[in-house]
């Protein structure tokens, strides 16, 4: 298919409704598909030399990965100077917003939130893919409330054992081996950002703050954080296990999907389900 037909099939199978949100690489617009009518969400990124590397990471990474927490990947469409990811759209934003209208959640609607992005997380592990950009405004909800894991410009595959150099990531979310930017095990430092990621959604601010950037890192490098007291006992113990500062002794995320403060909430769910009618 050359250049000019692709262009014309992307107008001729969407029709673009309004504009939804600019990211650090591109534009995400809501569409419609012409002949089902369904709904999706186009994200639209320039090829640049500053972007091909994020570009190739989301393409090969999205076609890998299926998984109900997952975001859908339907097409690609590459212009001369453009390329189109055509995605599964979720209407009920991301965490951030959701976390700025509603305030800390409760911790049985955190544990149904929480235990679908580990989920997601295990599912990419177990590929030997990295994210490497678990933050909450990389999480969309979707109609009927379960979340979606998104952009995966930062992701990387790796064999099992390789240690990774490539620094990147969102300030605050890296782990302390990022930090001090030391070769660095991604599933690890996944992990990590999981845990400044469950902080938040149960507390409604971070984990490790202050007036500097060289304090917010000194906190993050020493594991010094405070816990608020309205936090169960199991999620307090959870939170402490994930900010383990050595690697080596942070729990893996099969171990974070075992934690009891998740598994007595994926039995409860399964109990109701089960329940008689």
């Amino acid at each position: 298919m050359d250049i000019t037909s692709i262009k014309k099939t992307l107008g001729s199978q969407y029709r673009v409704a309004f504009f939804l949100g600019q990211g650090s690489y591109g534009s995400v617009k809501l569409a419609w598909h012409r002949r089902t009518q369904a709904l999706v969400a186009i994200k639209t990124v320039e090829i640049s030399k500053k972007t091909i590397r994020s570009i190739l990471s989301e393409m090969t990474t999205l076609e890998l990965l299926h998984h109900p927490n997952i975001i859908s990947l339907f097409q690609i469409l590459v212009t001369a100077n453009q390329i189109h990811f055509i995605l599964q759209y979720a209407p009920g934003g991301n965490l951030v917003e959701l976390i700025s209208e509603e305030g800390p959640l409760p911790e049985e609607k955190a544990k149904k939130m929480f235990g679908q992005i580990v989920s997601a997380i295990r599912h990419c592990h177990s590929l030997d893919i990295v994210h490497g950009d678990i933050k909450p405004q990389n999480i969309l909800i979707d109609g009927e409330g379960n979340v979606k894991l998104i952009d995966f410009g930062l992701a990387v595959k790796c064999r099992p054992g390789t240690l990774l150099s490539r620094h990147c990531g969102t300030r605050g979310f890296n782990a302390p081996e990022l930090v001090l930017r030391q070769p660095y095990d991604g599933k690890s430092s996944d992990v990590w950002s999981l845990g400044v990621l469950l902080y938040f959604i149960t507390t409604g601010y971070f984990p490790f703050r202050g007036n500097t950037i060289d304090e917010i890192e000194q906190k993050i490098t020493t594991g010094t954080y405070t816990i608020p007291h309205h936090l169960s006992g199991q999620l307090e113990n959870l939170i402490h296990q994930i900010f383990t500062v050595s690697p080596e002794m942070r729990p893996s995320i099969e171990e974070i999907e075992n934690h009891p403060w998740i598994k007595k909430s994926s039995l409860l769910q399964i109990m109701v389900h089960l329940r008689p009618g």
